[in-house]
């Protein structure tokens, strides 16, 4: 998602590198259910002893939609990888 990327940019300099990389990338259609299902998939997460922020629970809704991996910083992805949820993550390395 486009607002998370832009939130984590620390000067304008990070930002025309960035958002000039994000230029090569397609823009995933949202789903229709994304909402319900971001909301199932956070109950499933408390289920499994885990609080997900809701921006990431959204996120991973959309990766799980449109089978595509997270290249993150972001360790909650991760967590509900290694709790059984379908989803495929890469950490990438903090600057």
């Amino acid at each position: 998602m486009v607002t998370e990327i832009r939130r984590g940019l620390r000067d304008d300099i990070d930002g025309r590198r960035i958002l000039h990389l994000m230029t090569g990338c397609h823009v995933l259609s949202q789903p229709d259910s994304l909402w319900e299902e971001a909301g199932a998939l956070g109950a499933l997460a408390r289920q499994r002893g885990m609080t997900i922020k809701t921006l990431d629970l959204l996120i991973a809704t959309y990766a799980l939609a449109h089978s595509v991996d997270i290249l993150t910083t972001d360790a909650d992805f991760m967590h509900l990888q290694n709790a059984g949820i379908g989803l495929h993550v890469t950490l990438a390395a903090a600057n």
